[in-house]
Formats: C-alpha cells, structure tokens, sequence
C-alpha cells in the first residue's frame, strides 16, 4: 500500500476510508516516518529546486569571468602579477571576514531581500569591472562582488536548514555543490569564448545571469531568520557567544587548515609544477589533472553526499582528511601523469566528502536561531583557501623537492585532529545538553 493509495481513497471514499488506512499507518512507524518526510520534501521540493538553480547560475556567472579577470586587471590597471594578487587578496580577506556581519544580517534581516540584495551587487559589481580604469573603482567593484557572494552563500545554506529536514540537508549541500562545480566546469569554456570576440561580453552575460536569477526567489517566504521563538542577540553579543563556543572555534580552525590545503589546490599544484616541468608540459598535466578532478565530482558527489548523517559526520571527515592526505602522498611519490591522475581522484573524494560534512556539522551544532552567525563563523575557513597560493610559494622557495606536499598533508591531518577535539568539546560532561553528539 503507498501513499497514493491513502489519496485515492480519500478522493473516491472520504474521510472515513481514509482515516482508516491512516490509523493502519500511524501502527508502523517506519511508515509514519515515510509519510512525514514525503509530506516535506513535497511542500518544500519547488522551492528548494528554485533556490538550488539560482545558486547553479550565480555559479556560472562567477566562473564565466574566473580566467579573465587577472588579464582584465593586468590590461585595464597596468598593474603587475604580485599587485594583482595584493589587490585580489586584499578584497578576498575582507569579504571573507564579513561573513561574521553576513551570517548575524542572515539572522534578523529578511532573507529574501537578503539574497536578491546579493545578486544585485553580483550583477553591478561584474557591470562595472569592465569599465574599471582607476584602482579604486575596480577595488569596490571586486569587494561588492565578494561581499555579494559571501552574503548569497550563508543566506542559502541557512535557509535550506530551515526548510529541510535533517535527513534531507546532506542531499541538498550535495547537489549544491555539484552544481557548483558543474558552473565552474561550463563557465570558463563559455567565458573563453566570449573574450575572443569582445573581452567585455564574458562579464555583461555574467551581470545578466545574476539579475535572471532574481525570480527564482519569488516563493522565498518574507522574514527574518529569527523566527524560531528566539530573537538573536545585538551583533557584539553575538560574536561573545561564537568567541566563547569552543566546539565553533576548534572546528573552525581545522575547516581552516583543511580549506588551505584544498580551497586553491590547482594554483597551489600549478606553482609546484613550473618548478619540475615547463610552461607547456605544467599546461599539459594541469589539464589532465583538473579534467579527473571535474569528472569525480559531477560523477560521485551527489551520491557520496547521499550517505552524510547528523550522527556519523566526524567518521566522514575523518575519512576524507585520511583521503586528501592519502593523494597528498601519491602526488609526492609519484613520477608519472596517469599515476597523478589516479591520486587526484582519490584528493578529490576526500574534498567532496569534506566539504558538504562541514556544513552539515554547522548546521548540527548552531542554535536555531543563530543558524547565520555560526555559517557565518565557519565561512572564515576561507580565510585558508585565501592564503593557500602565498603559502605554497613560500614553501616552495624555502624548502626543496617534494617538501610542500608533505606540508599540505601535515596541515591535511592537524586540521583534522582540531575536528576531533571539537567533537570531544562537543561530548564533554557539562555539554550534554548543549550539543549534540556527533561522532559515531
């Protein structure tokens, strides 16, 4: 018996037909449960699809303009290599430290103005870079771009935590990030392409597919995050309460050295190459190696993501750390380019489990009205990826052969004991009641 039938009979018999198969329900729990997680999925799935296809198009905007950008700056700015990454470091650092404001905004402000506010800065930001001749100008036109995304970003995933059951948020990280990458694999190529014609196009079509997300948000109901009986604190009393939550902080710092390691592996893979290999032979294995990267997620990560639990997370991130430092090591034994490619897919496994695990571990250990202040907290693991280029270039420099892969898997494996001992924060007598626990 389905739950169709239960429909059907309503529909021909009425109440009395029905209710009586419903009482034959309520006997089974795993029916029970089966009918409340259809009743969910069935009145949120739309809204969900909607929010997940506005994120898949903010992402082929942001990839469309990815292998332009520094070209752009060099021609428009007549700046050098090392100020375009001060610049660009600069602007990443102070979106990324934002997020503390974004994620307590998220909280108390409307979400939904909150993310069409985000796309329209997206899409102005991207208008103005073209015609951005003066150093100021093409500062705030990249900052209101990274503050955009920074905002767009703890925005969505605390309002799929809202209106997802906990069973069903693994799947939607997952499929976001799938997507994301799905964007970022279709972007450049499109980007590319555009330039040849006029290099301004790739950033015009990047604005237009921002502002064409807007009425994906139309059914996102009205109100602010803080509607779970529990009005969130004034903003310096809010980061008291992150400051002080010791599981928040220690998980964090490990997001953070993980995030260093795979946040920006491919341009920290790219400088290690060009001092073993030339231009063309670093092309030639960067492109295998991004090329198994891209295929392993579209093919496994929505089905990996599938098997995320609240109540086995940290047996998954330490599964996945154990895989990035396992490719880590392969990349250091390894001579060959096929053999690179064999452990980068197994890198890659390890970050398309670890990232959707952290966010759902978030979302486990955040009170549900701070939902967007700890997503918020979380996001300065970014602060890693941003300093993971300039990390790498220094290792590189001070420390011969195959030395920064070894780093990379020695910060793989520390970030992942800090996870540990914030599940054991999170276990301890005294914390019972506050958190829940997350290992298996």
């Amino acid at each position: 018996m389905s739950l169709f039938t239960v429909w059907q009979v309503a529909a021909r018999q009425g109440d009395k037909g029905c209710a009586s198969l419903l009482a034959r329900y309520r006997r089974n729990a795993a029916d029970r449960e089966q009918l409340a997680r259809s009743v969910v999925v069935s009145r949120f799935s739309p809204l969900v699809r909607q929010l997940l296809l506005c994120s898949f198009m903010l992402s082929i905007s942001r990839a469309l303009v990815s292998p332009l950008l520094v070209l752009t700056l060099g021609r428009q700015l007549q700046l050098g290599a090392q100020q375009i990454g001060l610049l660009l470091g600069a602007v990443l650092v102070s979106a990324t430290l934002s997020g503390l404001y974004a994620g307590y905004l998220v909280d108390r402000s409307d979400r939904r103005r909150l993310l069409q506010g985000a796309l329209l800065g997206v899409a102005a930001g991207f208008a103005l870079l073209p015609g951005s001749h003066q150093l100021a100008m093409a500062g705030v036109a990249l900052l209101l771009v990274e503050l955009a995304f920074v905002l767009f970003g703890i925005a969505i995933k605390a309002l799929l935590s809202d209106l997802l059951p906990p069973a069903e948020r693994s799947r939607a990280f997952s499929l976001r990030y799938t997507l994301a990458n799905v964007g970022y694999a279709i972007g450049p190529l499109l980007g590319s392409w555009l330039a040849s014609a006029r290099p301004a196009w790739a950033f015009v079509l990047a604005a237009v597919l921002a502002v064409a997300a807007l009425p994906l948000l139309r059914q996102v109901p009205r109100g602010h995050g803080g509607t779970h009986g529990v009005r969130p604190p004034q903003f310096s009393a809010t980061l008291q309460l992150l400051r002080r939550d010791r599981t928040l902080v220690l998980f964090t710092i490990g997001s953070l050295l993980a995030c260093a390691v795979h946040g920006r592996f491919s341009d920290s893979l790219s400088l290690y190459l060009l001092q073993r290999h030339g231009d063309a032979e670093v092309l030639h294995w960067m492109s295998a190696l991004i090329t198994s990267n891209a295929l392993t997620v579209v093919l496994c990560q929505y089905w990996l993501g599938r098997l995320l639990r609240p109540h086995n997370l940290l047996r998954w991130i330490m599964l996945a750390s154990l895989l990035l430092a396992g490719g880590l090591a392969g990349f250091a034994l390894s001579p060959s380019l096929w053999q690179w490619c064999g452990w980068m897919v197994l890198f890659t496994l390890g970050e398309i489990l670890l990232v959707p695990a952290e966010y759902l571990y978030i979302d486990a250990i955040a009170p549900e009205h701070l939902k967007g202040s700890y997503y918020g907290a979380q996001n300065l693991a970014q602060l890693g990826a941003a300093g993971s280029p300039m990390l790498a270039g220094l290792l590189i420099t001070a420390m011969p052969g195959n030395s920064v892969l070894w780093s990379m898997l020695t910060l793989t494996l520390l970030g992942a004991l800090f996870v540990w001992q914030a599940d054991r924060t999170s276990r301890a007598p005294g914390r019972a009641g506050q958190r829940q626990a997350l290992s298996p």
